[in-house]
């Protein structure tokens, strides 16, 4: 059996939906508080920033084979 698929209604254009999405975004921002949106964006700044966050980072971008042959040596040693 084929079925029609509903006809989406008009799709809104892309000023109307910056628009929605910046008015939701400032009526959040009152209900949550700017205090409370500093702390996170603090809290998050600090977690990027943690050693284990950079040690990862650097990890990423290393040689990949040579890093699986570093990590093989290591496993073999212990």
């Amino acid at each position: 059996m084929f079925w029609r698929k509903k006809k989406k209604s008009a799709a809104q254009n892309r000023d109307e939906i910056i628009a929605k999405a910046k008015a939701v975004a400032a009526a959040k921002t009152q209900e949550i508080g700017e205090d409370t949106l500093s702390e996170i964006r603090n809290a998050l700044l600090a977690k990027e920033n943690a050693p284990m966050a950079q040690a990862k980072a650097k990890i990423m971008q290393m040689d990949q084979d040579k890093l699986n042959d570093h990590l093989k040596y290591w496993m073999q040693d212990k």
